[in-house]
């Protein structure tokens, strides 16, 4: 296989509510999509999912279009490859970094690769199409009055676990509140590096509120105080944004820095990574979970086709179309059915991009000629 070209659709998704967090305030997700022409004429789309700042990662969308065009492009003029494993280790061997950016590729010539192969992506990544447990992810809210309302309304949809942005240590009472309310919930907090060891009184109170995990409470690139903190608690700590390969998730357990990690499928680069760091966890008896990144039907599809693995205990973070965006980019959006979500069990990625939509919210659109 060869790829032909790779069209890139650059949108923006209005959001139902902004989204509040350590790192700021989101109101309109622009996103990319990404789709790769084969020459045996299959193709796929995926999506390229840096924000348009480096708050979270370092790459914005910006840096990611140039080395989409600048970068990726000319390295996969004329490269032959028969499965996707093989694209993903070329790029890592010609490329130092650009996770999403390789991923938006390597993602999409996985969905091409499963029509080809005539079977649903689920089947190839080791899972199997059914319904799958989602949980729901919810930004700060100003007020416990809406933070409770906000949690109430989740429950009353089905979701199966319910975790809560953190901006800092005065948040803990918001949590204990919650936790007040609904004594049985599996409940998950995110603190996106918004901690530093000084606020561990903080966090052992949030040690006592029985929650499934604390995540990312320090900086996203330490993994020492992320040990130390591991072992003043009985919670389990999680690392999401300290994940970027599965030397990352190698240096983690080897300090015990965490017991769980939070796997974003395009913060690692792409599937290829993914499933090698969920061997490795599973080796070595760390939770693996499945993250998103606030983006579009389609990064969703392939969550969910991750997260059918059987290692995916915990519900992931991937939630319904209408839960964030007032208009996916999906024919069919996913919709949240007695707590989980499901794709169509048909060859590929199992949903189908809706161009009318995209072309609504189309900001800039680019062709790469391979």
């Amino acid at each position: 296989m060869q790829i032909t070209q790779i069209q890139l659709q650059q949108i923006g998704l209005p959001l139902q509510t902004p989204f509040v967090t350590a790192h700021g305030t989101t109101k309109l997700r622009i996103t990319t999509l990404v789709t790769v022409y084969l020459d045996n004429g299959y193709s796929g789309v995926g999506e390229l999912t840096a924000f348009t700042d480096s708050r979270y990662l370092p790459e914005t969308q910006a840096s990611a279009w140039t080395v989409l065009q600048h970068e990726i492009a000319p390295l996969l003029r004329g490269f032959e490859f028969t499965r996707p494993s093989e694209l993903a280790t070329y790029l890592q061997q010609q490329l130092r970094g650009n996770q999403l950016a390789c991923a938006a590729v390597e993602t999409a010539v996985w969905a091409a690769y499963a029509k080809r192969q005539q079977q649903p992506l689920a089947h190839l990544l080791g899972g199997n199409v059914r319904p799958i447990p989602v949980g729901i992810s919810l930004g700060h809210f100003a007020t416990t009055t809406e933070l409770l309302a906000q949690v109430t309304a989740s429950v009353a949809a089905g979701y199966q676990r319910v975790k809560l942005k953190l901006t800092g240590p005065a948040d803990v009472a918001q949590v204990a509140a919650v936790r007040a309310r609904y004594p049985q919930l599996t409940l998950i907090v995110d603190a996106n590096s918004a901690f530093t060891p000084a606020d561990l009184p903080a966090l052992q109170q949030l040690d006592q509120l029985d929650l499934a995990l604390i995540e990312q409470p320090f900086a996203n690139d330490d993994f020492v105080q992320h040990a130390w903190l591991q072992q003043q608690l009985h919670t389990a700590i999680c690392l999401d944004e300290n994940i970027l390969t599965l030397a990352d998730a190698q240096t983690a357990v080897a300090l015990k820095s965490c017991r769980a990690i939070n796997l974003k499928i395009t913060r690692v680069g792409g599937l290829t990574t993914a499933l090698a760091i969920v061997a490795f966890c599973r080796q070595q008896q760390i939770q693996v979970w499945c993250g998103g990144m606030l983006a579009s039907g389609v990064s969703r599809a392939f969550d969910l086709a991750l997260a059918s693995r059987m290692e995916f205990t915990l519900p992931g973070d991937i939630s319904a179309s209408a839960r964030y965006f007032k208009q996916d980019v999906l024919q069919q959006p996913l919709e949240l059915r007695h707590g989980c979500l499901q794709l169509a069990a048909t060859p590929g990625l199992g949903v189908t991009v809706d161009q009318q939509v995209v072309q609504q919210h189309l900001l800039k659109e680019k062709w790469l000629r391979l």
